[in-house]
């Protein structure tokens, strides 16, 4: 192998090819394994530290990191880094969109979070620009870093501890003064002389060591999570398997930006449908384009159509299918953070995240199984999603519903058991 020496990439630095080139997938799977390991236990600090300090935290020690992976001279030390950023990857990716959820009301949250994921997708896109025209890797990680500085800057100055976590913790004065501050900054005027409660009182107050116990052993919060997990498995694998599968497809990195082109204007459209049919119907409209797209590609002819000129048809249904993929994942975050009170909603959140990084671990496997058959993945997803479509409608609809911030909300709303609840709240107590 002879390499330019005015250029290089990850694989020319490290040379990963011939008998070691089994080191990419293996870089990608302890990034995700850091992920899957982590996201309780950091979710569960999220819980107590709060989600200002936690999501401030993270963005230190990413940033660390970062600049230690840009360092790294030898392959081990670039896997144990990436399995570190993998780890505060899921730390920072709960407590920020758990801030959000928690942070705006009912009518705009769901645009903040399908606005927040139609970055990620952006940058998805941009990552592959800056790749392809980086002469050396290490330059591709300056534009994360540069936005990593930007979102700590903000969070630090202009974001306040949510009112919902305060709350949860006792604290009602600093919630109110935290929510005053937000009624002032939004030219309102600033709250005095009132008194928070939930929809129905305190609730249950837990703390973070029974949070698991909360869930799992409330009948309504443990089917929904049961289901709502599969889901999150079912976006990801779809999601990343697709997105390893680039390399088939075409110039990866062409193939990168369009992915990223394809996601932002179909979150969006799901905010808008969400936003009037509700979560769970949204969802399965966009999981069923998705498996008209993937049952699509079985048609050999579609590799020989081209499409504007450097993409087949083939590449464009199934940049379509990850980007409705993509949509539903931003919506289950939605999605899950509106049907779990306040006191686990955190560890919910992490319990569908490690899920999710099952699907993720699973994906790089796509590099394997190709070497068998191209349609294997394929197959393996469809089959995902048609199960995930049966679960959907499981899970009750939250569109209107107020954001829940004890078990007992939890109930009220989707008018369970009250005697089950009674007998929650002995067990707990």
């Amino acid at each position: 192998w002879e390499f330019s020496a005015d250029h290089s990439n990850f694989v020319t630095e490290f040379d990963l090819y011939c008998d070691r080139i089994y080191l990419i997938s293996l870089g990608t799977t302890l990034y995700f394994v850091g992920f899957f390991f982590a996201v309780a236990p950091l979710s569960s600090f999220v819980d107590r530290a709060g989600r200002k300090v936690s999501t401030e935290l993270w963005i230190i020690l990413h940033l660390v990191f970062l600049g230690l992976n840009g360092i790294s001279t030898e392959m081990w030390q670039v896997l144990l880094v990436r399995k570190v950023l993998g780890a505060l990857h899921g730390g920072i990716s709960i407590s920020f969109f758990v801030a959000v959820s928690e942070f705006t009301t009912e009518s705009i949250a769901t645009l903040a979070m399908m606005l927040s994921s139609a970055a990620f997708s952006i940058g998805g896109g941009l990552a592959g620009m800056v790749a392809m025209v980086s002469p050396f890797w290490q330059q591709t990680m300056v534009p994360p870093a540069l936005g990593y500085i930007s979102v700590g800057l903000a969070f630090h100055f202009l974001v306040p501890e949510t009112p919902h976590w305060l709350f949860s913790k006792g604290y009602e004065g600093m919630a109110v003064e935290t929510l005053s501050k937000v009624a002032h900054f939004n030219g309102y005027t600033p709250l005095r002389n009132i008194e928070l409660v939930s929809a129905t009182g305190r609730g249950v107050n837990s703390r973070s060591g029974q949070s698991f116990r909360i869930l799992w052993s409330t009948p309504f919060l443990r089917r929904s999570l049961l289901c709502l997990s599969f889901c999150w498995f079912t976006v990801s694998i779809c999601y990343y398997g697709l997105e390893f599968n680039a390399g088939t497809l075409g110039n990866e990195y062409l193939v990168m930006m369009l992915m990223g082109c394809f996601d932002t204007p179909f979150k969006i459209g799901l905010y808008l449908l969400a936003s009037r049919i509700g979560r769970q119907r949204s969802s399965q409209i966009y999981f069923s384009i998705a498996l008209v797209c993937l049952i699509a590609t079985a048609f050999p002819f579609l590799d020989t159509l081209s499409i504007l000129g450097n993409f087949t048809l083939k590449t464009m249904l199934v940049s379509l299918g990850r980007a409705m993929a993509g949509s539903v994942f931003a919506l289950l975050y939605i999605y899950t953070s509106e049907l779990l009170p306040t006191l686990v909603r955190s560890v919910g959140m992490s319990v569908c995240s490690t899920c999710a990084r099952v699907g993720s671990l699973l994906a790089p496997l796509v590099i394997l199984v190709n070497e068998v058959s191209p349609s294997i993945i394929y197959v393996f997803i469809v089959v995902c999603i048609i199960i995930s479509m049966g679960l959907l409608r499981n899970i009750p609809e939250t569109l209107g519903r107020p954001l829940p911030n004890s078990l007992e909300d939890c109930y009220n709303m989707f008018e369970e058991d009250p005697h089950e609840l009674e007998s929650l709240k002995k067990d707990v107590d």
